[in-house]
């Protein structure tokens, strides 16, 4: 499987000019792509969905989100609604059967639209991890040395 790329601010290490120059325009490529439709919640999510597109989507404006990116964010806007929904039955009638000897279908759904969610949100940048690798820190954020935060010079 081939490593995650990182934009060019955020990577670490030695780079030949080469490699940044390639990595450059393949960044500068991400800025054809049309931007996704804020305003445009697509109508045939659930009310439960819709909420949720509505909630996420300005915060994945911030990211190198493109209208390529729609089919995903709403399919995690869908299974965020179906997980809710199963926790909600869970929560209300428990995790297994009156018997106590299996787990309902609604825990299975649960369990899986889990694994489901954790992998989409890694691929949109919606882990800390993922965002590490796309996100680029702010200048005040950066670590100061001691010289820099005390003022001392050399001469002193």
């Amino acid at each position: 499987m081939a490593r995650p790329r990182k934009l060019n601010v955020a990577k670490q290490g030695n780079r030949t000019k080469e490699e940044l120059n390639e990595s450059e325009l393949i960044e500068n490529g991400l800025e054809q792509f049309e931007s996704i439709d804020l305003e445009n919640v697509p109508k045939d999510l659930t009310e439960d969905a819709q909420k949720e597109w509505s909630r996420v989507v300005p915060l994945l404006e911030q990211l190198p989100i493109a209208d390529l990116d729609y089919d995903r964010i709403k399919r995690y806007c869908q299974l965020v609604a179906i997980v809710d929904e199963a926790y909600r039955h869970i929560a209300k009638y428990g995790a297994v059967n009156e018997d106590n000897t299996k787990k309902t279908a609604q825990f299975m759904v649960y369990m899986d639209g889990l694994k489901e969610l954790k992998s989409i949100c890694s691929s949109l940048g919606m882990t800390i991890d993922s965002r590490m690798r796309l996100v680029v820190p702010l200048e005040k954020d950066k670590a100061k040395s001691i010289n820099d935060e005390f003022g001392i010079d050399d001469d002193d």
